[in-house]
């Protein structure tokens, strides 16, 4: 296996509106916390050279569905990879620009500032694609707990936006490693965890905990780190105040202690705990319709359906990556995970595009923002059914050749 890496810095300049927040009210950045960056990540077969894949984590808020056809486009005229095997994670800080035109309420799309963004991820893409070595890979997973909590609590009848430490979450850490096939050192590592990048909500610019963790992981190790989001729809930074029952704004020094806390589990299981694997690339799409509840008599006009994609990307016959154009929430990542016992299952949201909140059945007859209130911040015209969850399941147990 080849592997390439490429970088490139994509923070905007200041007075760029931030995403992510009603409550700044389009008001633009101050300060640069820490630069926003980008990693790509070429894997390609030593024999079959048209045999590839690449992985770009980006720290974003999401891949709007304008950045994600330009890339998509771009990548296959430019390198001849199709879009099934071109994967674009946003890690969803909510502390960079607006990348999303779909989205209102919460920073406007400026086109000039996405360009920056497309051209950066393009550069960075270019270097790893031209700048390939010998690699073998190996996996390992650890634990990250308390610094995660589910953040919906029903209560008296009633959902509400509050820390719940009984909630559904998933503390798992797991790690791809990439070591050089000579000296066997780590030169690249992609890390995956499911918490929303929320820490911080003013107005300075910042990766975020994922990049802290990238900074530390890459400083001690003198490597490459890319973030992997995991389906962390309901599920926010473990930042209370004293009684620990309601949330309050994070600070730098939040970010620095998550940030290294997450990034010292990485290097623990990198350590100790991991498992050689066998390289195989392959990636496959699918497009899944989801149903809005009834739509409203003076939009009966508009479709009655809203597109998810689905992508399975293997990387080894023991990895392969579920992705999913949504804010996906924590139960769909588990039910991802448990499909198989004996192989790496990594499911990942915020990938390729960006629909809204992807919630589980029973949340629609709890209500709160997840299921009943986020459609009108995503310009779409209802609120999902609940039939969602059963159309999704279907579709990832049918990419995964599973029988429902």
């Amino acid at each position: 296996m080849l592997l390439g890496i490429g970088k490139a810095t994509i923070t905007p300049p200041l007075g760029t509106p931030l995403a992510g927040f009603a409550h700044r009210k389009n008001q633009g950045a101050e300060e640069v916390l820490d630069d926003l960056e980008v990693r790509a990540f070429w894997l390609q077969d030593e024999i079959d050279k048209r045999n590839a894949t690449a992985i770009v984590t980006a720290d974003i808020i999401s891949f709007g569905s304008l950045l994600t056809g330009e890339l998509q486009s771009k990548v296959k005229t430019q390198f001849g990879l199709p879009p099934e095997r071109l994967l674009l994670a946003a890690s969803h800080t909510h502390s960079g620009p607006q990348t999303c035109e779909n989205m209102v309420g919460c920073g406007d799309f400026i086109p000039e500032v996405v360009t920056i963004v497309r051209k950066g991820i393009l550069e960075a893409l270019s270097q790893a694609r031209y700048n390939l070595s010998p690699v073998k890979i190996t996996i390992g997973r650890g634990r990250c707990e308390g610094y995660a909590i589910n953040r919906r609590l029903f209560r008296d009848g009633v959902c509400l936006f509050a820390p719940n430490p009984n909630g559904v979450r998933d503390d798992d850490v797991t790690v791809i490693a990439f070591h050089d096939i000579t000296s066997d050192s780590v030169i690249a590592v992609l890390f995956h965890f499911t918490c929303h990048p929320t820490t911080m909500g003013d107005f300075r610019i910042t990766a975020d905990y994922p990049g802290a963790a990238r900074r530390f992981i890459e400083k001690t190790l003198n490597c490459s780190a890319g973030f992997l989001p995991g389906c962390f729809g309901d599920i926010r930074p473990n930042c209370t105040f004293i009684g620990s029952t309601r949330f309050r704004l994070g600070q730098p020094e939040d970010v620095v202690i998550f940030g290294e806390a997450l990034g010292k589990e990485v290097i623990r299981i990198l350590q100790s705990e991991l498992i050689p694997v066998t390289p195989l690339l392959n990636g496959q799409m699918m497009v899944v319709e989801l149903p809005f509840a009834r739509l409203p008599n003076s939009l009966q006009q508009e479709p009655s359906t809203c597109p998810l994609t689905i992508q399975r990307l293997d990387i080894a016959r023991e990895i392969t990556l579920i992705a999913m154009n949504g804010e996906i929430c924590c139960d769909y990542g588990l039910f991802i995970k448990r499909l198989y016992h004996d192989r790496f299952i990594i499911p990942m949201g915020y990938c390729n595009g960006m629909v809204g909140y992807i919630c589980p059945s029973r949340y629609f007859e709890e209500g709160g923002y997840e299921p009943l209130e986020s459609f009108k911040y995503m310009k779409l015209p209802a609120p999902f059914s609940p039939e969602i969850e059963t159309t999704i399941k279907e579709g990832i147990m049918g990419l995964m050749g599973l029988k429902s």
